[in-house]
């Protein structure tokens, strides 16, 4: 499942995508620049709780939730300003 999303950054709305990936936990959300699919945050469920919520969350849910912990905690300007992925739990 992938939900593209626009967010705008220095006055500049710029286009998004979240989608779900497997990984080393049950699930993981990606979250990368819509034209290019450069992997900017990576959120994995981790720990019981996370790990439970994205086991019985329906996957619109989880990539809307994802989407908002990435705006909220400005988290796409952190990976634009360093250059590095940013790891964060669901």
């Amino acid at each position: 499942m992938i939900q593209g999303f626009d967010y705008t950054i220095g006055g500049q709305v710029m286009q998004f995508c979240a989608s779900l990936g497997e990984g080393p936990t049950p699930h993981r959300v990606i979250i990368s620049i819509a034209d290019s699919a450069k992997t900017l945050v990576l959120m994995d469920a981790s720990g019981l709780i996370g790990t439970i919520k994205a086991e019985i969350e329906e996957p619109k849910e989880l990539i809307a939730n994802a989407i908002r912990k990435v705006q909220h905690e400005k988290l796409i300007e952190k990976a634009l300003d360093t250059g590095e992925i940013q790891e964060v739990p669901l």
